[in-house]
């Protein structure tokens, strides 16, 4: 069943404020997986720097964006699922979603945990400073630093991926206006 973008009425799609905190998100994400690849390696005495400390804002704004972006999902409906999507499909979907909200909370805690207990400030741009999360040198804010690098970022780039992927499916093969629901406008 083709639909054309064209032809989703407004309960089909999710809303502006919705499809711009998802895009700020996405575009956020990539930013900070660009730095993080690009930026020196963190071990034992490194200083915070440029991109370091460029790392730790964008890791605050997306932390804010995510929470932003939670309690607007929780006080706004969402469209219903396309009719004839398998119940499969939707539970994928959710538990993919959810996981997605998840490591996004998590990712900038454990970061902003790592920098507390290495000493390092935590700021959005300088503009204010966090409070430190766990007290300089805990072992806890290292092994945090640990799981960020080593595992949850592997696992958000590994669940964006399906998500594109999935989004890319329906759009091209399914051609079922699932990704419409979140594009902009055309005029």
């Amino acid at each position: 069943m083709a639909i054309a973008q064209a032809a989703l009425n407004d309960s089909e799609r999710y809303d502006g404020v919705a499809r711009f905190l998802h895009w700020a998100m996405f575009m956020l994400v990539a930013a900070q997986f660009t730095v993080a690849w690009t930026m020196p390696p963190i071990e034992w005495g490194t200083e915070p720097e440029i991109l370091i400390n460029l790392h730790l804002s964008l890791g605050v704004l997306l932390m804010m964006l995510v929470i932003a972006r939670l309690a607007w999902r929780l006080t706004h409906a969402v469209p219903p699922p396309v009719a004839g999507t398998p119940a499969w499909q939707r539970w994928v979907a959710e538990l993919t979603h959810f996981t997605l909200y998840a490591l996004l909370l998590v990712l900038p805690l454990t970061g902003w945990a790592a920098a507390s207990a290495r000493g390092w400030a935590v700021t959005l741009f300088g503009i204010f400073r966090l409070p430190g999360l766990v007290p300089e040198d805990a072992r806890s804010g290292f092994k945090a630093g640990d799981m960020h690098a080593d595992l949850l970022s592997w696992a958000l780039l590994a669940l964006v991926g399906l998500h594109v992927a999935a989004g890319l499916y329906h759009q091209f093969v399914k051609r079922d206006g699932v990704l419409q629901r979140m594009l902009p406008r055309r005029r």
